[in-house]
């Protein structure tokens, strides 16, 4: 048997009806890659798990369903990268489907040896990726320059399309935050930018796959656990304090922009699903979260905004 390129892993929980076209439509993506599918099971109610090893059969895919027990997305990819035995390993996600890039990454990363592999969301972010391909002074540019184009909005990176070497994941001890249902992916990815040697944007274009993508809606109330996402950014910034003491623009960003935005966008989740401005702000006090809302001179203006209403007058507030 050939070796493995690509470790598929996707995570999966009562979508027995709709595994099929989700899985379909990955395999359709990779005709002539040799690639394994790990589908891990969040501890299923319906047949999910039997479909799944109904279908691997059926599409003749080399690939097995692991039921890891009624935990969190954070645990069931740990659980798939730990297994996986491709050169790079790919996350798919049935809310959050793309459309054939598959095949384009494993060439960019194939190309370039590349750690981590993302893609382009424009046109003008693919002829941008074409450029940096014809320079390796320009395709070495470097995490913490892309973590600032993150944050300042500039580039978007989503867990759902992107390729990672698995030696790199390995070597550098890369993983999942567990129990952590908001922000993980987040935290995850910075952490692999701060890690990765070789970072490179391919020019595939992305779309999402709204055909086959899971429709439903959340089964239950998100509440105060989404604060979690502020727990995970915290996380990062400590990385930053104590491992690269150096990158003090990156700090200052986290400080006075990420961690903002997130504790903000947190609070507009919980007045969304109805909390009341008091409880929310009950919930900030408690946390320590209400001395994270202070603008600074990076901070971007509509989140001064929004920081500023919250702060004086709550009640006036829109939740975005």
């Amino acid at each position: 048997m050939q070796a493995i390129n690509l470790s598929i892993i996707l995570p999966v929980r009562n979508v027995e009806q709709e595994i099929s076209g989700i899985l379909r439509s990955v395999v359709r993506q990779t005709n002539g890659i040799e690639a394994e599918f790990i589908l891990v099971d969040m501890g299923s109610e319906d047949g999910t798990p039997l479909e799944c090893v109904q279908l691997i059969k059926n599409e003749k895919l080399h690939g097995f369903v692991i039921q890891n027990g009624d935990g969190d997305v954070a645990a069931a990819l740990n659980t798939g990268i730990q297994k996986a035995s491709g050169t790079y390993v790919s996350f798919i996600f049935a809310r959050r489907l793309y459309m054939d890039f598959l095949k384009g990454y494993l060439e960019t990363a194939e190309r370039t040896d590349a750690d981590f592999v993302f893609g382009s969301f424009s046109e003008e972010d693919v002829r941008l990726a074409e450029r940096r391909s014809l320079s390796k002074a320009v395709q070495q540019q470097s995490g913490v320059q892309y973590m600032k184009e993150v944050i300042r909005g500039n580039l978007q990176i989503d867990l759902s399309a992107v390729l990672l070497k698995r030696s790199f994941l390995r070597e550098c001890g890369l993983h999942f935050t567990e129990g952590c249902r908001y922000g993980y992916a987040q935290e995850f990815l910075y952490r692999c930018l701060l890690n990765a040697q070789n970072i490179v944007q391919s020019p595939t274009l992305l779309k999402r796959d709204t055909v086959f993508e899971l429709k439903r809606g959340k089964e239950k109330p998100v509440g105060k656990e989404i604060f979690q996402a502020v727990e995970a950014i915290q996380r990062v910034e400590l990385l930053l304090q104590t491992s690269f003491k150096q990158e003090t623009e990156l700090q200052a960003l986290f400080s006075q922009e990420l961690l903002p935005r997130t504790v903000m966008n947190s609070v507009d989740v919980m007045l969304r699903e109805g909390s009341g401005y008091n409880a929310v702000r009950g919930v900030l006090r408690v946390l320590g979260y209400d001395s994270l809302l202070k603008a600074g001179r990076r901070t971007e203006k509509n989140l001064k905004r929004r920081i500023r209403v919250w702060n004086l007058i709550p009640w006036m507030y829109q939740a975005k």
